[in-house]
């Protein structure tokens, strides 16, 4: 008889023609086969190479995976079950996956032609990119590169965009890079003109005009930071309101220096600063003014103005008053002086000072006239006359009355309008010859007699010009 029978059951097959196709969605695959005979579910196996795994598991000849990671290789294979019994694995196909998103967006805002510059993080696989800029409302801009770079222009001034930029490697894009926000502010304007008004109790107020800006609605702040009397210790920063004109007045200090920038604003943000401006406000007056002569030949000197270039004295008696000395050092001297009312100012390019009264001043009231026989205070020692001949145009001969009592003379020669050509020259006899004076200069002479430890008056001044000399 028969033994009752025994059933034996065998494994699948192992899965056939396996394929793996990526999708451009989420980095996933569908992954399909030729059914195994007997086989009841399949189990699908993705390996990376970064060490992930993925697996699906079905009862039909097709499985979609998702979730897989961007820019990886993968391995895939697939078994078949029956019962309790697996197939061996199939033979291993290859699956890569889409590109990763783009990674160091960095968006340059271009005020001066509204762009924004894109640049990002190369991929190796990528052979394009696509940039974009996205509105508020919706609006959106473009650009396409091959190069981990692009511009996108026609940006609207006020606008705030989101700049973001997706990778594509011929068959699929990546997904967008993290998004960059970038306001579209306005340019800073550019200072266009420093009116100076003239020095009114030492205040010098200056009116600042500057470009407009082609931006809706757009509000200018101007800002001056400097320091008072040249001293980095005395700082000062003053700034506007806002604005919507192209002008702004400030008062500043005499003697002060300034750096004015400009920054504008609109519902997008605030600017960047402009190039700087640098400037001065005109000197404040000369102090310490003293007052050194007679009437006939007087020395004026002064302590120097901060950031004053030249100095200046006036005859204040009429009107407009007339300029006597103008010098850029610190002393100036006249001859024959014929009012009490003088003053002196400090100038710059950014205008001139108030004016310094200058006190105790004396007036010529002798004529001119041969001194031979005017005494010393004394009694004792007359004054010389001088007399003095062009020799050539930069040599003169000096020669003067021989005062008997004299035991030497000093004779005094100034270089008129310099506070640092004043020469006292000892002589021994009654005349002296100069040369290498200066060509086109005017130079004024005195001399006295000496006689022991009593000095005699002054002569009268004699000044000459000198004339323009030889050419070289």
């Amino acid at each position: 008889m028969r033994s009752p029978p025994s059933r034996v059951t065998m494994e699948p097959c192992p899965p056939t023609n396996v394929k793996a196709n990526g999708t451009c969605k989420d980095h996933g695959a569908v992954v399909s086969w030729t059914p195994s005979p007997i086989a009841e579910t399949y189990h699908v196996v993705a390996e990376a190479a970064d060490g992930h795994t993925h697996t699906c598991n079905t009862s039909s000849t097709i499985c979609s995976l998702s979730g897989l990671h961007c820019d990886e290789q993968y391995t895939v294979f697939v078994t078949a079950s029956h019962e309790n019994s697996s197939s061996k694995a199939s033979q291993n196909v290859t699956l890569n996956t889409g590109l990763c998103q783009p990674s160091g967006l960095s968006v340059t805002f271009q005020c001066n032609n509204q762009s924004a510059m894109l640049t990002w993080t190369p991929s190796a696989k990528a052979k394009d990119y696509y940039g974009r800029a996205q509105a508020g409302n919706g609006d959106m801009l473009y650009c396409h590169s091959a190069n981990p770079s692009c511009v996108i222009s026609g940006l609207e001034c006020g606008t705030v965009y989101n700049f973001s930029v997706q990778a594509s490697d011929g068959m699929c894009n990546s997904s967008s890079s993290d998004p960059v926000q970038i306001e579209a502010v306005p340019c800073p304007p550019d200072i266009l003109e420093v009116q100076l008004f003239p020095m009114q109790e030492e205040i010098q107020v200056m009116r600042f005009t500057w470009t407009q800006i082609t931006c809706d609605d757009t509000d200018y702040s101007l800002t001056l930071t400097g320091s008072l009397l040249g001293d980095s210790h005395a700082l000062f920063e003053l700034s506007s309101y806002w604005t919507n004109v192209t002008y702004f007045e400030f008062p500043l200090p005499c003697s002060s220096d300034y750096t004015a920038t400009m920054k504008s604003r609109n519902s997008a943000g605030i600017s960047n600063t402009s190039m700087p401006v640098y400037g001065e406000t005109a000197p404040c007056p000369p102090s310490e003014v003293v007052y050194s002569g007679n009437g006939s030949f007087a020395t004026i000197s002064w302590n120097a103005s901060v950031f004053a270039i030249n100095y200046t004295v006036h005859d204040n008696s009429v009107t407009p008053r007339v300029q006597l000395c103008r010098t850029t050092g610190l002393s100036c001297s006249l001859y024959n002086i014929a009012s009490t009312d003088l003053v002196i100012t400090a100038s710059n390019a950014a205008g001139e000072s108030e004016a310094t009264n200058v006190t105790k001043v004396v007036t010529a009231v002798r004529k001119r006239r041969d001194l031979r026989e005017e005494m010393s205070m004394n009694g004792s020692i007359s004054a010389p006359v001088l007399d003095i001949t062009h020799a050539t145009p930069t040599v003169i001969f000096i020669e003067w009355s021989k005062v008997k009592p004299a035991s030497f003379y000093s004779l005094l020669v100034i270089k008129q309008g310099s506070a640092y050509e004043h020469h006292h020259l000892t002589v021994y006899g009654e005349s002296i010859i100069l040369t290498d004076l200066s060509p086109n200069s005017t130079y004024c002479f005195s001399v006295l007699a000496i006689y022991s430890d009593t000095s005699g008056p002054e002569s009268e001044p004699i000044c000459m010009r000198t004339d323009q000399g030889l050419p070289q």
